[in-house]
């Protein structure tokens, strides 16, 4: 009887509830203000991917167009489509590949590919490619397309997939399943297949575990010439969240009777509806949100090197414009943001990051 009494009282003080502690921003995720002072290369509401040609064009996917990005941020049309893309690459011999949400169409196939190992793309959120020429493929979520990600998250989706696919013959194989929300997919020289599971913020090496928590939601994650990789953080994970998470009965209420973009939950940006939820600590004081308030949306990537560990990062902080990055490229000494809260295509100088990170000099 005791032992009941002691596990009810428990249940109501939270004691079994699991940690909501999130990870801090400290050491190589130390705060910066790199991506708020970059410079806007170029802006557009619906901007979602982008990637580099084998020339070092640079193309911007945007709404239902791929379009091509000049040095001076100028957009011109490449291809339509009939439906938003949700990702984008380009293969080895130039040729273009997209996602259609829940289809892919590859530059001179005439039949795009719906499915893998039978079953049917759903929400496809990343599209990179392995060192032998494959096609990775995140296909995020087997119950809900890539504009109702909140519905995942708050339902504890856990539907997602990695496959990887050959562009010439279609051959398919799931590397990964079960994965809560993939939104990103990239392999090291040893081999190793990293992929990006946004709701249980980390990185998944594929079929040996995970690399550890993070204190944001990863989204994709693109190499660099040095063998190591670039990862966009969409958002900053939150202790209220976090809760949220652990209250079913709260979070059903709010799913049946809250419009989604006023969630309690994380967001490409915020600050712009006085409908959002707020908490105390993101309060207004003389007209100022705090760098250090509740993170609603939040600007972040990082820099890992080839021996997969962090050396460096970029932020947009609370208060900031340039939040919700979803892609970051390396060309050259030239490092590209997406910020898709903004509609934003940033532009920022490599040395400078490696000087505004440097510890002791190391990355100078």
């Amino acid at each position: 009887m005791l032992d009941g009494i002691t596990q009810k009282l428990g249940g109501l003080m939270g004691l079994r509830r699991s940690n909501l502690a999130v990870p801090i921003l400290d050491g190589v995720f130390k705060p910066n203000n790199l991506l708020e002072e970059a410079k806007v290369l170029s802006e557009r509401e619906g901007m979602e991917d982008m990637a580099i040609a084998p020339d070092g064009q640079l193309l911007v996917a945007c709404g239902s167009e791929v379009l091509a990005c000049n040095d001076k941020g100028g957009l011109s049309l490449v291809a339509g489509y009939d439906a938003p893309v949700t990702a984008l690459v380009v293969l080895p011999d130039g040729r273009r590949v997209v996602a259609l949400g829940d289809r892919i169409e590859i530059d001179g196939e005439a039949e795009p590919l719906r499915d893998a190992a039978g079953k049917p793309f759903r929400a496809i959120t990343s599209l990179s490619l392995s060192r032998d020429g494959t096609l990775l493929i995140c296909d995020a979520s087997a119950q809900h397309d890539t504009t109702h990600w909140r519905y995942d998250l708050m339902e504890k989706g856990a539907s997602g997939r990695l496959v990887s696919v050959d562009p010439s013959s279609g051959a398919a194989e799931v590397l990964q399943s079960g994965l809560q929300w993939a939104y990103g997919a990239w392999q090291a020289q040893d081999g190793c297949i990293l992929v990006s599971e946004s709701w249980r913020h980390r990185l998944r090496r594929v079929g040996k575990g995970s690399m550890g928590e993070m204190p944001g939601y990863p989204a994709r994650i693109s190499p660099t010439a040095d063998g190591g990789f670039w990862l966009a953080v969409f958002a900053a994970r939150m202790q209220i969240v976090e809760f949220v998470l652990n209250e079913t009965d709260f979070r059903r209420e709010m799913i049946a009777t809250v419009d989604p973009d006023y969630w309690i939950s994380p967001a490409f940006s915020s600050g712009k509806d006085f409908l959002e939820p707020l908490q105390g600590g993101g309060v207004k004081q003389m007209g100022i949100l705090k760098p250090w308030a509740p993170p609603r949306s939040y600007g972040l990537a990082v820099r890992f090197d080839a021996q997969r560990v962090p050396v460096m990062s970029v932020h947009s902080r609370v208060g900031g414009e340039n939040h919700g990055i979803v892609t970051v490229l390396e060309r050259g000494e030239e490092v590209l943001a997406l910020a898709k809260g903004a509609g934003r295509l940033l532009q920022l100088d490599a040395g400078t990051i490696r000087r505004a990170n440097a510890i002791g000099g190391e990355y100078v």
